[in-house]
């Protein structure tokens, strides 16, 4: 298992050669086997048949959940309902952060060739879990591509430093009652007070009640048939679980280890950093989507994580190769390091 990268894509902010953050500049790269970048890129294409078969499979695998500990449940009764509880919750809440990360790849328009379709299409079948929608998100993510790291990005989770108390305020439901006020209510962002166009745009009502109105089905489901402990387990997965597993793995992608809890990175600047993760199956579907490769979407964020595989390889045969090593890790080895630095700076 490789080390913790030194944050070799950049602690400072800078913008290299003109490219975005956190990125070498891609534009001019030969491979002595597949030529120039540029031409190289035009030959990837997203494949829409499996980013919909692995979005499919992964819905399935928490509504699979769901109905087997509705069938405990309802013949096993309650009691054993909220002893397996908490399993079943954390399965859920794992296999809906795994959906959550498609939401992403429709904003990138990489789920149907076209454009109206790809919106469509995520709107009412992702986003049906998450009071959002494509367009919305689409407006403020490519600001984060644009700005990673600086006062204008608008995606911070990792200005949070991964400490037992932020553990603590994730797993408890306070750190998404604080993100509820601040996106939903005050509808502020980073990027607000600069560029009003970008920031604090509210989806609108329609995903809120469509958010709504699926979580309910689930609950009322389970009501119905008087399997109390589902309908329990499904809001636990949701309401902690869930945004407990979204918080962390968002700040896993970016922050750097040797990033102070002390550090208002609201303030300071945090620079950009990016990580390269495993491919095992618990990295494939935690990071699903391709964001446990995440440093390649952000050196090139139009480039379909179906063709991750490609575009690997061909920075594998350029120079930067060591790149690429250097920022290899795990999610496990970047948890622990960023934890230790937590506890070290609290100390």
């Amino acid at each position: 298992m490789a080390g913790i990268p030194l944050e070799t894509s950049g602690y400072a902010p800078s913008m290299s050669g003109g490219t975005l953050p956190g990125s070498p500049d891609i534009r001019r790269l030969i491979s002595p086997k597949s030529g120039a970048w540029l031409e190289f890129r035009k030959t990837l294409r997203p494949n829409y048949t499996r980013a919909w078969f692995e979005l499919g499979f992964c819905i399935a695998m928490m509504i699979a959940g769901y109905s087997l500990h509705l069938y405990w449940s309802s013949s096993l009764g309650d009691a054993f309902g909220f002893k397996v509880g908490i399993f079943v919750a954390i399965w859920i809440g794992f296999w809906l952060n795994s959906v959550l990360t498609f939401g992403h790849e429709a904003a990138h328009f990489n789920l149907a060739y076209d454009k109206n379709r790809n919106d469509v299409f995520s709107d009412w079948t992702i986003w049906l879990f998450f009071p959002q929608s494509t367009k919305s998100y689409r407006r403020s993510h490519w600001q984060h591509h644009l700005h990673l790291g600086d006062h204008e990005d608008t995606e911070i989770s990792y200005h949070n430093c991964l400490s037992p108390w932020f553990l603590a305020r994730a797993l408890t439901g306070v750190h998404l009652a604080t993100l509820f006020v601040r996106y939903f209510l005050l509808k502020r962002t980073p990027a607000v007070s600069n560029n009003p166009s970008v920031g604090g745009q509210s989806a609108g009502v329609v995903p809120f009640l469509r958010a709504i109105l699926i979580h309910s089905v689930f609950v009322g489901v389970a009501v119905a048939l008087h399997c109390y402990s589902t309908a329990a387990v499904w809001l636990l997965a949701v309401i902690f679980v869930f945004p407990f597993l979204a918080s962390v793995r968002q700040i896993l992608e970016h922050r750097a280890v040797p990033a102070s809890c002390a550090t208002d990175f609201m303030r300071d600047l945090h620079g950009p950093v990016n990580r390269m993760f495993g491919r095992d199956p618990f990295s494939t579907f935690f990071g699903a989507a391709g964001f446990n490769r995440h440093l390649l979407h952000h050196w090139d964020p139009t480039v379909s994580y179906t063709c991750f595989d490609q575009m690997q390889r061909f920075f594998a045969d350029t120079e930067l190769q060591p790149v690429l090593e250097r920022n290899k890790s795990s999610y496990l080895a970047t948890f622990t390091a960023l934890l230790k630095s937590a506890v070290r700076n609290d100390g």
